[in-house]
């Protein structure tokens, strides 16, 4: 009921509220309200939807407290990541092992130095993808036609070189872009006017020794008495006797002297000949090996020494150094196994870091085996499972020729290891000619031990130009990459992550180059960190993955690497004289999805999952190469 009220003029409604009479008009049934008596009896008679909401209520409640309970036992339960690991750069990082008197020259004397190493710092981090610097001896023994130094020490470093102002600019240089710099010494042996060449520091010559590197006397004359060289008579090099304490010192004191001028480590090159026992001899190199002679406990415990120091040096400056044993060219008819591994010591005694290893080198390294898939099961057979993570492989050094393979270049970067790349080799090159060039380094010299073709100057062009600025280099180096081979190269992808913190951290995708300069990558794999897919990047770096051989058949080699998180991945190598094969992987993969394939196949499109795990390879006119994502 509303009345008028009035005031001031204006004139409102007054509502006034009240209920509805018991008593109801049963005239009209079809608009019928509930009255307050009904309501209420409602509620006493049928009280179904307090019941409910009260259910509702403590039901969200429940769900609610159990979600939480769900989720705080599904995080402490579930198996946590690894706690983030502590990698060194030498475990991380691409290494390219260089011989700076070979790569490109500053001054115009046709040699290579320091400055013009460092000059090229762009293309080695960029191009080449490589994250720390190995560089050969700075005082070699090879060529003697360089300048001739009075007086040599292994804390000098050649003249023809560089100062070690030039050096500490390296140094610099090449950390400001995040790299490391490894040095190469070598205590083996030391030419006649080196500084230890003093009859209390040398072996002398019995009429037991005889084993020669080059082949002939083992015998040295120096200062009317005969010395012991590995290197022969007439070579102008003695060994140390690294079983003198007052050597030993010596030696330990130059690996102090190089880690606090700042270099990030030390290769020890020809590690294997450091202490050679045993009473076999054996006149020539090349037809019977005295393997009994190499490897030896006495030089295992001169790489241990060294590795204290090194340590030392390294716990002092909170700043990790690695040490790093090359064998060397150890030469025919040695063991198939891989003696190398002796040279990283025990647990409790420890050697090397690294030892380089020559399993994916030209024939081996002298072992006479071919190349092709057969290396890779080589590898699986004659290395430690456990100690293939301490392995720096290689396809060249200054040993062994450099040259293109498919097989031996994927297999470096996909299998357990440190990958190190010989300069030259990332532009497919493949040096035919068998004298160096005599106008220009090494002017015409061959070396006594190691391979010619290692030491040959880095084929920047056709003209020169990018080896050095002279005025001359365009006719020496017109003739003598004349005689060269170069091929495209086969690009390697190299991610660095990390399957320990669940995260990517790095990441390194090498590009290809020709003969004329840096190109594109011919085949279209990824190029930045973001493109490289997450089976790339466990590839490489899970030190402690699986690599299992599947299958094998003529020319067709299968492996698979396994890490806990990541999906695996299986690599198949197809040779030229395979004919056809049929692989059935559904015992291993619930899928295939490839990843690399080289040469491209319109049969195998990148990232594109195969409709079918017995998958059918055709082999070519070249090697094959296929990565694939496997699902399990």
């Amino acid at each position: 009921m509303r009345e008028g009220a009035t005031g001031g003029g204006d004139s409102f409604p007054v509502e006034r509220l009240s209920y509805i009479d018991g008593v109801k008009d049963e005239s009209n049934d079809e608009y019928t309200l509930l009255t307050k008596e009904d309501l209420l009896r409602l509620d006493a008679e049928q009280p179904i939807w307090r019941r409910v909401r009260i259910a509702l209520i403590a039901l969200f409640w429940v769900v609610w407290v159990c979600l939480i309970v769900v989720s705080i036992l599904y995080i402490v339960l579930t198996p946590k990541c690894p706690p983030r690991p502590v990698q060194s750069f030498w475990q991380s990082k691409v290494g390219y092992w260089v011989n700076p008197f070979a790569f490109k020259d500053s001054d115009g004397d046709l040699v290579g130095d320091l400055k013009g190493l460092l000059s090229a710092g762009d293309y080695i981090q960029e191009n080449v993808g490589a994250g720390f610097l190995v560089l050969t001896s700075m005082s070699p023994l090879y060529p003697k036609i360089l300048p001739e130094v009075d007086s040599v020490s292994f804390a000098s470093i050649h003249p023809a070189l560089g100062t070690m102002e030039d050096f500490g600019a390296l140094l610099r240089g090449f950390k400001k872009r995040g790299m490391q710099t490894v040095i190469s010494l070598n205590f083996n042996a030391v030419p006649l006017n080196h500084e230890l060449a003093k009859p209390a520091y040398l072996v002398s010559a019995t009429p037991e020794d005889k084993f020669c590197r080059a082949g002939n006397g083992s015998a040295e004359l120096m200062d009317g008495a005969m010395f012991y060289s590995t290197y022969g008579s007439g070579s102008g090099v003695v060994d140390l006797n690294l079983k003198s304490p007052e050597v030993m010192e010596k030696v330990k004191n130059v690996t102090r002297f190089w880690l606090h001028k700042g270099v990030d480590g030390i290769l020890l090159s020809d590690a294997a000949f450091f202490v050679e026992e045993g009473t076999c001899a054996s006149d020539k190199w090349l037809s019977s090996f005295p393997t009994c002679k190499l490897y030896t406990n006495g030089t295992v415990g001169v790489i241990q020494e060294l590795r204290k120091v090194v340590d030392e040096v390294s716990s002092e400056t909170s700043r990790p150094r690695v040490l790093i044993a090359d064998p060397g060219n150890t030469g025919y008819g040695a063991s198939t196994k891989e003696d190398a591994e002796k040279l990283l010591g025990t647990e409790e005694a420890p050697g090397a870091h690294l030892v380089i290893s020559r399993q994916f080198a030209f024939q081996r390294g002298f072992h006479g085996e071919e190349g092709g898939a057969a290396k890779v099961q080589s590898y699986l057979e004659t290395t430690e499972v456990t100690l293939r993570s301490q392995l720096a492989l290689v396809t060249a050094s200054p040993s062994d020729k450099p040259y293109t393979s498919v097989y031996s270049t994927a297999s470096m970067f996909l299998l357990p290891g440190t990958p190190v790349i010989y300069a030259g080799t990332e532009i497919g090159w493949t040096p035919s000619s068998v004298m160096p060039p005599s106008m220009l380094y090494p002017f015409g010299q061959l070396p006594v031990v190691d391979s010619v073709s290692s030491h040959l100057p880095m084929p920047w062009d056709s003209h020169g130009g990018g080896f050095s600025d002279s005025v001359n280099v365009s006719k020496a180096y017109s003739a003598y990459t004349a005689g060269l081979k170069v091929v495209e190269t086969v690009e390697v992808i190299y991610c660095i992550g990390s399957w320990s913190w669940c995260e990517y951290v790095q990441s390194d995708c090498l590009l290809g180059a020709t003969s004329q300069g840096v190109s594109k990558p011919p085949m279209g794999f990824p190029q930045r960190y973001d493109e490289c897919t997450q089976g790339c990047c466990v590839v490489v770096v899970v030190a402690a993955a699986a690599a299992e051989a599947l299958v094998r058949a003529k020319d067709v080699e299968v492996f698979k690497r396994s890490a806990t998180g990541f999906d695996s991945i299986v690599v198949v190598m197809v040779g030229t004289e395979g004919g056809s094969s049929v692989l059935d992987l559904s015992s291993d993969c619930s899928s295939l999805v490839p990843l690399v394939v080289y040469p491209p196949s319109d049969a195998f499109a990148t990232g594109v999952e195969l409709s079918s795990l017995k998958v059918y390879f055709q082999s070519g006119k070249e090697c094959s190469l296929y990565v694939f994502k496997c699902g399990v």
